[in-house]
């Protein structure tokens, strides 16, 4: 996958900020072109004529001061702007596709599992088709390497393609993680069943790992890669190690065929307890088989 195009949503809030200085950088790095779009909630449209041209006025004023930051960064990276009114994450989903980013920043860091926070990261990544990267309003400076989710699934080949090409472009190492826990708990009583049981998990995680890795150095074999096989759930163990990494990348479900509308277990945990900043990848997705029950959005909690 090559990344040609970054479109960046935009308000006043230190998050976006965020979002625009990795958007640029990231430009810079892929050659790619940067789009700024602020989108208008189109609940402005019920109190009057008058309010909705002041949130004109005042998504313009958002949308220059946008531009001024990021031609800032990086005086070379093209950027644009461009203005719509209507649901956030719904229009910025539009302009998603193969080659496209979306980048969005967020005030959720750290954690706080067993909470039921919202979060419209989450209906981003339901909603889009091509990458979503969703940026902490926290300082990445300090930060290294690139760690990627590992399970068999197209939405997961995808994901370390791009994390390897990613540490190769960043000069960085990459951290490849598989997670041999269970998602639920399991039915079984007796302790020696039970550590017969997790070996076995062990094993099926490590072959999956041995050939992950054969396919990431493959594709770039100069990039110094690490793996870890842990059995924390696989939400928690990736935000955690990656919380001083330049970027952490994971498909977008654990389901055999892309589907829209489909976050897994897995994704829906690492962006509702996001850590770093965070790239989520889609399988590619052969629209004529998608099953139209499931482009509203839907959660399907899947381990």
């Amino acid at each position: 996958m090559v990344i040609r195009r970054l479109v960046v949503g935009v308000d006043a809030s230190a998050p976006s900020r965020a979002a625009i200085r990795w958007a640029t950088a990231h430009a810079a790095g892929f050659g790619a072109e940067v789009l700024l779009v602020h989108v208008a909630d189109d609940e402005w449209g019920t109190v009057g004529s008058v309010l909705i041209d002041e949130v004109d006025d005042q998504a313009g004023r958002t949308l220059s001061a946008a531009e001024a930051f990021a031609r800032s960064l990086h005086p070379d990276v093209p950027v644009r702007t461009e203005l719509r009114r209507g649901s956030p994450m719904v229009e910025l989903a539009a302009f998603s596709e193969p080659g496209t980013a979306l980048v969005v920043g967020t005030h959720k860091t750290g954690f706080h599992y067993g909470r039921a926070f919202g979060s419209r990261s989450l209906q981003l990544a339901n909603l889009a088709t091509g990458p979503v990267a969703v940026i902490p309003g926290v300082s990445s400076r300090l930060r290294s390497g690139v760690v990627v989710g590992v399970d068999d699934t197209p939405a997961g080949e995808a994901a370390v393609d791009l994390a390897a090409d990613l540490a190769a472009s960043h000069a960085c190492e990459l951290l490849a993680v598989r997670s041999s826990g269970a998602s639920t708990a399991v039915d079984i009583e007796r302790d020696d069943q039970r550590e017969d049981w997790q070996r076995r998990r062990d094993d099926d995680a490590r072959a999956l790992m041995s050939a992950v890795l054969d396919r990431a150095r493959r594709r770039q074999p100069a990039i110094v890669i690490r793996a870890r096989v842990v059995r924390r759930p696989a939400g928690m163990a990736l935000n955690e190690l990656a919380r001083s990494a330049e970027l952490l990348v994971i498909g977008d479900s654990r389901r055999a065929e892309a589907r829209l509308g489909t976050l897994g277990a897995v994704a829906y945990d690492v962006l509702l307890n996001v850590s770093s900043p965070t790239l989520v990848v889609h399988a590619p997705l052969d629209v004529e088989r998608v099953d139209a029950r499931n482009t509203e959005g839907e959660h399907d909690a899947i381990g």
